[in-house]
């Protein structure tokens, strides 16, 4: 049987108007479980909480519903893919204008390439994450990439070797 009360005021932590939802203990758990493993089941997850599974269901909805949890994916080797050289590109817009960061934006999140771009303050405008099969692919990317009017190469990092690499976000 479910607490209305309850109900109502785990409800209340995910209202819309809210832009920072509260997450208590029990949603930080569910969260590091799903990061280490999505494919665990509402019940395998329940179990570990010692909880029922309506209410971890509905926690996980509601964090699904606000954008807490935005998706799910499998990890990928990518040297095993033939995906092995990750290259950071540091890129400066030749003309820092709201169109010309639309544009940029929309060309870069078009680029299968691109893992990762961050929009920065200070030096450099942008840094991707370029994941290649070799250098060479990434040449090739820079050939493509550079016909971009407002783009600059500022400069390329070569991946040596990953040292650590997550996805989990620590809660």
């Amino acid at each position: 049987m479910i607490n209305i009360k309850a109900y109502y005021a785990f409800k209340s932590l995910f209202s819309p108007s809210k832009k920072n939802i509260m997450l208590d203990t029990t949603d930080k758990i569910i969260l590091r479980h799903l990061q280490a493993d999505s494919k665990k089941t509402i019940k395998e997850l329940a179990e570990n909480l010692n909880m029922t599974t309506s209410p971890v269901f509905e926690r996980i909805k509601g964090m699904e519903k606000e954008g807490v949890i935005k998706g799910y994916t499998a990890l990928v080797n990518n040297k095993k893919a033939g995906k092995g050289q990750i290259v950071f590109c540091n890129v400066e817009l030749s003309h820092y204008t709201a169109n010309h960061i639309a544009d940029f934006e929309r060309e870069v999140n078009e680029m299968p390439e691109v893992l990762e771009c961050y929009h920065f303050a200070g030096e450099v405008d942008y840094q991707l994450k370029v994941l290649v099969k070799d250098i060479d692919a990434y040449y090739e990317f820079l050939q493509s990439f550079t016909k971009l009017t407002m783009v600059n190469i500022h400069s390329s990092v070569v991946v040596l070797k990953e040292v650590k690499y997550s996805t989990e976000i620590p809660i």
